[in-house]
This record gives structure tokens, C-alpha cells and sequence, in this order.
């Protein structure tokens, strides 16, 4: 499988893939031995390009990533309990694992870790199609480990967990298992589906935090709407919250924030508030707890709901430009967009698009400081007045710094 090693040069930066033979190199004079495993392995034989390397060495991963930060002033992080290490270089970063097993003392609890062989390795691992190894090591260099059959299920098109244990031991692979199966347009193996029916009660056993990171994960695909609706077709989501579902209509929501956010793609609050944007506030505090919201994630959730009860108030095409600022200009910008996506109505659609497009940018020219040099007594009548001309620029009764000062100079003549 040498050829497998072949794509993988051709696609990385020069100086990445001189690192992974480096690497080698240092595992060889010490007596080690040194493998890419993962998901670089099934991408590499999926042809997808990537700059994600996870290496797992028979020997000491943490002194391999040292002696290699050093040569390079790169940064390192090193986690002593799981015996693993990533180093960041300027560009990409490099994962490095102590080969080891793995073993759970309860349903969703970190595991338990000791060193073991690449075999014991590839066995901890969350289906066949990760479980597989690429060599880089002299003597078998290129060659491909693939004990669980991981190729095989790739021609055939399957995920499969490697145990019957595997979702209960960790209930995330459930979220991973969709994920892989929406991303690669794959099916879940007969009896591994089984088995995530069964287990998905153990979603409850999953910290807020990995939960969360399980939902960031998903965002970042580049039709997150597939895996959520498979997500809520096997009601994998009402395990997270009661009030989860996922359907057609979502989905062409999700289309929609991609459409309005080109080139950029849509941010985890946008996509978060479309999926719950039907939900009130008591279910809005749940979800918040329970996938550790940040404050900022949560207050989006939050202005989203108040504004969908006053959307009414937008359903007017006459609306002067001035109110509905005053309107809309105390909501965030994410809460606005999932509300102007998400409501049917004409009318409201075309007044949050003209905020979001043009009102939210238009600004007076004049600032505090200029509009007391015309002559605004010190005080809050300098903050009115600035209303004022603000509204007035909203709505085009002026256009131009000249514009303004004239208005302002009228108003001192009107209190003098």
C-alpha cells in the first residue's frame, strides 16, 4: 500500500510529510514503531484531502513529540493521563498517541488507559473504518493494517462498531456513527443500527460539554442538515432534549443561512437557533444546560424567541425605516437572521433583510462632540438630538455631513 503513502505526499505541504519521515526516522533509532491510523487512513483510501494526522507509536508518544518541538520551536501540548501530544507548527498541527487499550468503568466515563500494542490500539477504536493503520516504518513501509476489516466495509458502504458494548460505552459514537454515514452517504450496518436503538438511552450518561462538541461537530459538516434529520428520524435527538426535532422544513432552513452567509459558512448560534427556533424559554434554559451553552449562544436563543412574539409589529410594508430600527437594533444579528429565515411572511422577511442588509450600517456623520460645537447644550439634549438625525438619516431626510448640520442648527433655533 505504498500507494496509499503516494497520495498522502502528493497532498501535503513538502514540509509536513518531511515531519511524518523525520518522525520515522527518530521511532527507528530508538526501536520504535510508528503508524498513521484513523481517519486519515480512510480518507486517504477515500481519496479526500485533508491535513489531519493522527499518529500512534509503539513507544513513548509524549518523548517523540518533544525531541520533535524542539528540532522545529514548534508549540506542544502533552496529556500525561492518555499518554498523547499535539504539536502545533505554523500551519497544521500533529497528533501523536501512545499505542494503548482502553477499557470503560461505567457508561459515557472517560476511559481507562494503559499501554498496549497498534492491535489493542485499532481495537479501541470506534468503527472498522477508523480502525485502520498505515505504516511508516522501514521494514513495512506503506504496508496497510486493517484487522477489523475497515476496507472491506468501506467497498460495502458500511459503518460498523467493532463491539456490541461500543454506544453504550460511549454514547458520542451514536452522533459519529450518523455523521459518517450522512457525510459519506454510507449506511449504518444492520446490527450496529440494533445496537444504536438500544443504547441511545445512554446519551444521558454524556457530559454537557461533549455533548456539545458532538453538536459542533455535526455544524461543521457541510450538510449538517442530514445528519440531524437522521438524528431525529431515529429520535437519537429527543434523547438530548424533548422538544429536539429535525425535519424538511429545518432542512431548507439550513440552505437558506448557507445561501445567506456565501462564502462564509453559517455559524454554530445561526444553525442552533434555526433547530430550535420553535422552542419557548423554559425549553430554551433545558437546552442550555444541557449542552453547556455559553452566555453569548444562550442570549441569541433567548432574543430570538422574544423577537419571534413581536414579529407582528414587522408585518407591514409602510414601516418607516427609523422604527424599525428601533425595532430591531437591540437584537443581535444571528437572532435577526434565523428569525428572517425561518418566518413565512412576506412583509417580515423583506423588513429584517432591510435591516440586516442596509439599516443596522447607516449612522449619523455627526458625533456628541461636533453637535455640542454647533451650539447643543452639554446634557442629555445631546443624545436626543443625535436621535434625531439619526432617525432622519434612516428615513433619507438627510443624506450628506452638510444635511445633518443644518438639521441640528434648525433644532437650536426651534429651543432657542
Amino acid at each position: 500500500m505504498v500507494g496509499l503513502l503516494d497520495g498522502l505526499r502528493a497532498e501535503l505541504p513538502p514540509d509536513m510529510f518531511a515531519l511524518l519521515e523525520e518522525a520515522a526516522d527518530i521511532c527507528h533509532a530508538k526501536g520504535w514503531k510508528l503508524y498513521i491510523v484513523g481517519g486519515r487512513v480512510r480518507d486517504l483510501i477515500l481519496r479526500r484531502p485533508g491535513l489531519d494526522i493522527d499518529l500512534v507509536i509503539e513507544g513513548n508518544a509524549l518523548d517523540l513529540a518533544k525531541e520533535l518541538a524542539e528540532r522545529h520551536s514548534a508549540g506542544l501540548t502533552a496529556h500525561q493521563r492518555f499518554k498523547t501530544a499535539s504539536i502545533q507548527f505554523n500551519n497544521y498541527s500533529l497528533d501523536v498517541v501512545t499505542a494503548r487499550s482502553e477499557s470503560y468503568t461505567s457508561p459515557g466515563a472517560l476511559p481507562e488507559v494503559v499501554p498496549g500494542s497498534l492491535e489493542d490500539d485499532l481495537k479501541r477504536r470506534d468503527f472498522s473504518i477508523n480502525a485502520m493503520a498505515v505504516s511508516l516504518n522501514r521494514s513495512d513501509f506503506g504496508t496497510l493494517i486493517d484487522p477489523s476489516g475497515g476496507r472491506l466495509d468501506m467497498e460495502k458502504g458500511l459503518i460498523r462498531i467493532l463491539h456490541p458494548q461500543s454506544f453504550s460505552d460511549d454514547a458520542t459514537r451514536i452522533f459519529r456513527a450518523i455523521r459518517y454515514e450522512q457525510r459519506f452517504g454510507f449506511n449504518i450496518e444492520p446490527k450496529t443500527l440494533a445496537c444504536l436503538i438500544e443504547h441511545k438511552k445512554y446519551l444521558a450518561t454524556i457530559t454537557p460539554e461533549r455533548l456539545r462538541y458532538e453538536f459542533e461537530c455535526i455544524f461543521r459538516e457541510a450538510f449538517p442538515e442530514k445528519a440531524l434529520k437522521r438524528a431525529g428520524d431515529l429520535s437519537v435527538l429527543s434523547q438530548v432534549n424533548d422538544s429536539f426535532t429535525f425535519g424538511c422544513r429545518e432542512s431548507n432552513w439550513f440552505k437558506q443561512a448557507r445561501d445567506i452567509c456565501q462564502p462564509e459558512t453559517p455559524s454554530f448560534s445561526l444553525y442552533l437557533a434555526l433547530t430550535c427556533s420553535s422552542f419557548n424559554q423554559t425549553e430554551i434554559q433545558k437546552l442550555a444546560a444541557r449542552l453547556s451553552l455559553t452566555a453569548g449562544d444562550f442570549q441569541i436563543l433567548h432574543e430570538g424567541n422574544l423577537l419571534n412574539s413581536r414579529l407582528g409589529l414587522l408585518d407591514c410594508a409602510g414601516l418607516r425605516a427609523s422604527a424599525l430600527y428601533r425595532l430591531l437594533s437591540n437584537y443581535d444579528q444571528v437572532a435577526i437572521t434565523a428569525c428572517m429565515i425561518t418566518n413565512s411572511k412576506p412583509a417580515v422577511k423583506k423588513n429584517l433583510g432591510y435591516y440586516l442588509k442596509t439599516l443596522q450600517y447607516i449612522k449619523p456623520e455627526l458625533d456628541g462632540h461636533e453637535v455640542k460645537l454647533l451650539g447643543v447644550p452639554h446634557g442629555p439634549r445631546v443624545g436626543e438630538v443625535l436621535q434625531i438625525v439619526h432617525d432622519a438619516k434612516l428615513d433619507g431626510l438627510v443624506k450628506t455631513r452638510q444635511d445633518e448640520t443644518s438639521l441640528v442648527r434648525n433644532l437650536i433655533s426651534k429651543n432657542s
